[in-house]
């Protein structure tokens, strides 16, 4: 009876349910299929169509710099004759491989590369440039696959962002934090190289009267005006900035007392005859400018030259505005 019952209990493990007799065959009947498909896929085929419905521009260089195989992307970018022409002749234009070549790079040192280039063969736009090693059973390199991500929206947003954290969103000059950051590096170049160095400090006489009489927006239109003033009367290594409502301050870097208040007259001689006109209203105004020397008035730090600069603007407006003066040390 024992070994009856022994018998029973082996023998259901042999009788699988229907349920089970299902599940089987369809699992069956699933790699069946699975294996039936894989005899029609070209697997040169699918891998290219795979790169094809990328966007980016993908190509394989070997160890001649010649490309082998690219995607669509790339022959639409690079040409249709893509294929066997060298990867440096096609991107940069040049018929050796340039500096930094990321086909270069990968081949001598066997690892991935990556930057960041703004390539004129490629609409001028910028690209985030990867390069990867392929490599044999035995770790050598023999090809490498490129891969050219357009990156040039996002770049100029950064860009962007860049210039209003630095510029003046009214009038496009610098704004006062990175006036005073170019400030502190020229001041500090002056007292290392003992160079010449000038700033300028200069208000706009009875702005709140314009503002008043013709409202902010004609106010504006004058500040704006006021800034194409000023880059059209300084040297390309000088600074403007707008460091106020309407007040504006220029860096003259290696420059002498007698080149500074040159510049800060031909400043106010020109902002004295200028009529603002927008179309709608004109107005004169005036500029008052006061003038400190790095070489004439020694400052040690640039607190001290920037307040012997607003001291000589003091003096100006209490002296009747619409003028130039210059901070004379006792």
């Amino acid at each position: 009876m024992e070994s009856i019952c022994r018998t029973e209990q082996h023998n259901v493990g042999f009788n699988p349910s229907p349920r089970r007799i299902k599940a089987l065959n369809n699992d069956a009947h699933e790699v069946k299929q699975k294996k039936g498909f894989s005899r029609f896929i070209d697997d040169a085929r699918f891998w290219q169509q795979t790169y094809d419905a990328l966007p980016d521009i993908m190509f394989i260089v070997d160890r001649e710099f010649r490309i082998i195989r690219a995607n669509k992307a790339a022959c639409e970018s690079l040409g249709p004759d893509v294929i066997g022409r060298k990867c440096f002749k096609l991107i940069y234009g040049v018929d050796d491989p340039v500096a930094l070549c990321p086909a270069c790079q990968v081949f001598h040192s066997n690892q991935p590369v990556k930057d960041e280039k703004k390539i004129h063969h490629l609409g001028n736009r910028w690209y985030e440039v990867s390069a990867y090693p392929i490599k044999d059973d035995h770790d050598f390199v023999w090809h490498s696959l490129h891969i050219f991500r357009d990156i040039d929206t996002s770049k100029n947003m950064e860009s962007q962002l860049q210039e209003l954290q630095i510029k003046d969103v009214l009038t496009g000059l610098h704004n006062r934090r990175h006036f005073n950051d170019i400030f502190q590096r020229e001041f500090d170049l002056a007292s290392r190289r003992m160079s010449g160095l000038v700033l300028l400090v200069l208000n706009l006489d009875s702005f709140k009267q314009v503002n008043n009489l013709f409202g902010h927006e004609f106010g504006d239109f004058v500040l704006t005006e006021f800034a194409h003033l000023l880059r059209g009367r300084v040297r390309k290594t000088d600074i403007c900035a707008r460091v106020g409502g309407e007040e504006f301050a220029i860096l003259l870097p290696d420059a002498d007392l007698t080149e500074g208040e040159m510049i800060a007259r031909n400043i106010h001689s020109l902002a004295e005859q200028f009529i603002y006109n927008d179309g709608d209203k004109c107005q004169q105004v005036t500029v008052s400018i006061g003038l400190a020397s790095f070489n004439e008035n020694e400052p040690q730090t640039t607190d001290e030259l920037l307040s012997f600069a607003n001291q000589a603007l003091f003096e100006a407006k209490e002296s009747g505005r619409n003028r130039v003066e210059i901070y004379m040390s006792e």
